[in-house]
């Protein structure tokens, strides 16, 4: 009875190894506990994270469910090593993320250029995989100070918002590995193609699409792709 119990704590206790093993070897060593946004950001309404809530997903080929969760202020990934502890993902390599809600959501981690032109690593949903090109919509939140209160205005706590979101493309042009943004402006959206901006531009208009829009963003570079 002795050794069985012995042997059943000896297994537990291996298989937790392996596993922290497994999150040091493919994550990263940096440890820290789930709820530390709270003391770090003093923002008590809000949080930076998409959903404060670790949600279970498959990364690359990893055998082992993994329970993640995005924090869409620093734009890093959290796994969960246990109830007290979680490790980042590390930009050492690239990782592919598939929850398993049953949203069927994909998130990729790619480098892009940032407006002051850092390249920069960062999680994406991803929106479209095509032949040509692949689709990526960045959800991001910004950091609100507190205000105090001032005449008529009532004091604001320190809170998190929803930026809008952001759509980015494969360099489809100089095939680098950086995804890059796509403009807000019609107009400097349709400098992408300096060849057929017309044609895009007109079927733009026919259809009455927006390029702040996944959907829509689809169909235009299909037909860039697929009609041009």
């Amino acid at each position: 009875m002795i050794k069985k119990v012995f042997f059943l704590v000896f297994v537990v206790f291996n298989t937790s190894l392996h596993s922290q093993q497994e999150l040091r070897t493919n994550f990263g060593d940096v440890y820290y506990e789930p709820d530390r946004y709270k003391t770090q950001y003093d923002a008590p309404d809000s949080t930076p994270y998409l959903n404060v809530e670790f949600t279970p997903a498959k990364i690359n080929d990893i055998n082992e469910t993994k329970m993640v969760r995005f924090n869409a202020f620093d734009e890093s990934v959290e796994v969960m090593v246990n109830a007290k502890k979680v490790v980042i993902l590390q930009d050492s390599q690239p990782y592919i993320i598939r929850l398993l809600d049953g949203s069927k959501k994909v998130y990729e981690t790619k480098k892009y250029g940032d407006e002051e032109g850092t390249v920069k690593t960062s999680f994406f949903e991803l929106i479209a995989r095509k032949t040509k090109y692949a689709l990526f919509v960045k959800e991001k939140k910004k950091y609100v100070k507190a205000k105090k209160a001032q005449g008529y205005e009532a004091s604001k706590p320190a809170m998190f918002k929803k930026r809008k979101d952001t759509y980015y493309i494969t360099d489809f042009k100089e095939r680098s590995e950086l995804v890059i943004k796509i403009p807000s402006k019609v107009k400097t959206f349709l400098s992408f193609f300096p060849s057929h901006a017309k044609q895009v531009k007109m079927f733009i208009k026919k259809y009455k699409l927006k390029i702040d829009e996944g959907e829509d963003l689809i169909k235009i570079f299909d037909f860039y792709f697929d009609s041009i």
